[in-house]
């Protein structure tokens, strides 16, 4: 019901305020500001009532950043938390970020300051950025719209990710001499689900199946498999995880439906909210595992994944002083925990000790199997994980087929598998950066560190520049730590000078390149133009040129390109190519055909398609009737 319907009707005023508050709820909360309240006195004093903003809050947004506590305040009695303000407070925030976006899309100078300052309100942007996300076709900007606004969104995501790995520094800080139980020291202050779910968040984009929801889908399946046992808690240890480790085989949430050797590194068999979320629930053995655990914890089992070379079992333990099967030990033994072994990847049974014996003899361990067969910490779970994606990235980048033959590798979600390489890799890093609890005291250990430091510095100048703030958030207090203990540390110099350049040439204007200054010099194709490279027969975009031994001029990254092509007769250009849909090329004009186009997005050539989620970083939209990608590069070239 509109509010024109509603101030139609003539007998409002005779109506109890609980059915003006029920009437209200039906029309948009800026009607009910800026109209609605202006009635009259009473209309003004109705709109104030803290259940309709409460409502206002809960179905005008979704998302919300952790710092507002919105679930828990949805639970406190009504007059605690002002509604109306929060919602205020939101709506205000969303009218910045709009003003933000619409600079981020127009103009590069500042650009990740402005990303900055977005990423800063956390989940409060994620609302109105995915709004954006998915703009209608029609919008005049429709690519840079849609790219920019995912580009920020995966910032937030890639925030909410190192936090959580983040509580791991902050508990290792915390209890690092304190006496804390063996389940706690397992945790390291983090949940599993949610460890493992920060390398979705790098890859999520504008997909459903954030942290959150990970834990949500989890808590689901706990009640689905409650609700399928009558008398659970009367159940031993024992019974309980045979019976989850049964139903989860039964519905096929774990291992992989037919697993081959190319098949095995997927990159999304490494991630633990695509193997939820999927219909075919695709895990690796260390995710299957942590899918086991983190249901079991949530049926008050302890259970911890057992992360043995070259393959990862799930270990539950009985309570303290009781055996699996509900006998109670005797005193002496009143904190010991028996142990079971279950492999929830490929089977619903009890793994007998012996066989994992055997397991590890045929790897070459003939001894010390008791020192191997105990409960692997979340912190080398995340390591672990992150090394099942660089094998993944690796047998990706060493496989010599057809492109079109690789997508499945790293596909996720349709349309976006281009936009994955780049944060899988990413994440690694990030893991392992996080996932110490203080610096390494060992000299080799530091050097690791260092060395991860610095690939990770070096990707995001390349392609995550507007994650500095989060390098100086968590990095470099754990690098100052360092160098307070070795002055002469060039790394540390390194790093802030690193960000210092990239932080300036954010803020730096470039000299354009116009056409009718080269003086007898033709360009002879455009910016935006489709083209097929003459020898190799890829397709791509040209996004730049350079003419007359020029130095081409660089949008890609913040760092210049100083070097000058070594002819003047020949000209070249920077091109976007479909061949892994991330990197860029610069292309002399005698390789490059331009195809003549006209028509709707469908005439393109597929490779071109699959490039359009990250076309927008240079255009605007397609042009049909032109043939060509429409330049959001004016500021670099403005007559193209």
């Amino acid at each position: 019901m509109s509010w024109d319907q509603v101030v139609d009707m003539a007998s409002i005023n005779s109506l109890p305020d609980e059915i003006v508050h029920q009437i209200l709820l039906y029309v948009p909360p800026q009607q009910t500001l800026t109209k609605v309240a202006r009635l009259s006195k009473r209309f003004h004093r109705v709109t104030q009532e803290p259940l309709l903003w409460r409502s206002y809050c809960q179905h005008s947004f979704r998302y919300w950043d952790v710092g507002h506590y919105f679930e828990v305040r949805l639970t406190r009695r009504v007059r605690d938390t002002d509604w109306k303000g929060l919602f205020l407070l939101r709506l205000k925030r969303n009218i910045h970020i709009a003003q933000l976006l619409e600079n981020i899309i127009g103009c590069r100078v500042t650009r990740l300051r402005k990303i900055e300052q977005i990423c800063q309100y956390g989940y409060d942007a994620k609302d109105f950025l995915l709004s954006q996300c998915q703009i209608p076709d029609t919008c005049g900007d429709v690519l840079a719209r849609r790219y920019y606004a995912c580009s920020v969104l995966d910032g937030v995501h890639r925030s909410a990710a190192i936090e959580e790995w983040a509580k791991y520094q902050k508990f290792a800080a915390q209890y690092a001499d304190k006496d804390i139980t063996n389940r706690e020291k397992l945790n390291c202050g983090m949940r599993i689900e949610r460890a493992l779910g920060a390398f979705d968040m790098f890859m999520l984009h504008d997909n459903e199946g954030d942290i959150n929801e990970i834990s949500e889908i989890l808590d689901d399946l706990a009640s689905r498999f409650r609700s399928t046992i009558t008398r659970i808690d009367e159940m031993t240890t024992r019974q309980k995880a045979l019976a989850l480790a049964g139903w989860l085989h039964f519905n096929n949430m774990t291992g992989l439906s037919d697993p081959t050797e190319e098949t095995y590194r997927y990159l999304r068999n490494c991630l633990i909210g695509r193997a939820i979320r999927d219909e075919h629930h695709p895990s690796l053995p260390i995710i299957s595992a942590s899918i086991y655990s983190a249901i079991a914890s949530r049926l008050d089992m302890e259970a911890y994944p057992c992360a043995l070379p070259s393959h990862v079992h799930c270990m539950v333990l009985s309570p303290p002083g009781v055996s699996l099967d509900g006998q109670l030990l005797p005193e002496e033994e009143s904190q010991y925990q028996e142990n079971m072994f279950l492999d929830p990847y490929g089977s619903a049974e009890e793994l007998p000790r012996h066989d994992i014996y055997n397991f590890l003899s045929r790897l070459g361990f003939y001894s010390g199997h008791e020192k191997l067969l105990t409960p692997t910490a979340t912190a080398h779970i995340v390591l672990r994980t992150a090394q099942n994606i660089r094998a993944s990235f690796s047998s990706f980048r060493a496989n010599a087929a057809p492109l079109h033959q690789l997508v499945p590798m790293i596909e996720l979600n349709r349309g976006d598998w281009a936009r994955n390489l780049r944060p899988a890799m990413y994440s690694l890093f990030w893991a392992r950066i996080m996932m110490v609890p203080a610096l390494p005291e060992d000299e080799e250990g530091r050097w690791d560190w260092q060395h991860d430091v610095r690939d990770m510095l070096s990707y995001a100048g390349s392609y995550f520049p507007e994650d500095l703030w989060l390098i100086e958030k968590y990095v470099c207090p754990m690098y100052e730590k360092l160098a307070a203990t070795n002055v002469n540390d060039f790394t540390y110099k390194r790093l802030h000078r690193k960000i210092g350049d990239i932080r300036r040439a954010d803020m730096t204007w470039k000299t354009p390149r116009r056409r009718r200054d080269l003086k007898g010099i033709t360009v002879k194709f455009r910016i935006g133009q489709v083209f097929k490279h003459k020898r190799y027969d890829y397709y791509g975009l040209i996004i730049g040129w350079s003419a007359g031994g020029l130095p081409l001029l660089d949008d890609v990254s913040l760092s210049p390109v100083n070097r000058s092509w070594p002819t003047q007769d020949q000209h070249y250009y920077r091109c976007m190519v479909a061949t892994d849909g991330s990197d860029t090329h610069v292309i002399a004009e005698e390789n490059i055909e331009v195809l003549e186009l006209r028509g709707g997005i469908e005439v393109l050539p597929t490779q071109i398609k699959d490039l359009l989620p990250m076309a927008g970083r240079f255009f605007k939209r397609w042009d049909p009737e032109n043939g060509v990608f429409v330049s959001n590069l004016r500021e670099l070239y403005p007559e193209d």
